[in-house]
């Protein structure tokens, strides 16, 4: 069961996107659980089939994939009060192409795939949420594909500054500098002239 303090702050949240109808609150309310997750938990791994909508109450995840080489390529940083999965591999129940790893202690809702489907029928606003937050993550990686093309690493880092300092504040500086498309070395250096 869900403390109502927590719940009453999701269903907040969520009414600040789109506004939410009783029944819908009653249907997350029931589908929902808290849940905790220690840091540097790898959570939903790359390979596969994920499980859950998550939704960060507090802390900080990020979501990466492994390259052949190897190498983990950071895609996002998510911190609270934010939904987080792998979304297309979810909503089609195929293998994850990332991984969400909690970079902090992290606090959680979570719905199962399952039960997901049967808030969408019953409900009335939660469908409509959920396309307004596909909408906008296609809208969040059409940015950074911009930005990455247009923007130098010292305004992509000053950009971040700016509009997440919680992020800059909180997470290493190696999943920062992988977020941003650069090598730690690099956003050092950037750091140390902006310090100066």
């Amino acid at each position: 069961m869900i403390e109502v303090g927590i719940f009453n702050f999701f269903c907040n949240k969520l009414s600040e996107v789109y506004p939410m109808h009783d029944i819908d609150r009653e249907l997350c309310y029931q589908y929902f659980e808290y849940f905790e997750l220690p840091k540097n938990t790898l959570y939903e791994k790359q390979g596969e089939i994920p499980q859950y909508q998550n939704y960060i109450l507090s802390g900080f995840m990020r979501k990466f994939h492994t390259d052949v080489d190897g190498n983990e390529i950071t895609v996002e940083i998510n911190s609270e009060p934010r939904f987080i999965a792998s979304y297309m591999s979810l909503m089609e129940r195929k293998p994850a192409t990332e991984t969400l790893q909690t970079i902090t202690d992290c606090k959680i809702l979570r719905i199962k795939r399952d039960d997901m489907d049967t808030v969408f029928e019953k409900g009335i606003s939660v469908k409509q949420y959920t396309i307004q937050l596909f909408q906008n993550i296609i809208e969040e990686k059409n940015r950074k594909a911009f930005e990455l093309a247009t923007l130098s690493a010292e305004e992509r880092y000053v950009k971040l500054l700016r509009e997440a300092p919680q992020i800059v504040q909180n997470v290493p500086i190696q999943y920062i500098a992988s977020l941003l498309g650069m090598k730690p070395e690099s956003l050092s250096r950037i750091r140390k002239k902006l310090n100066k």
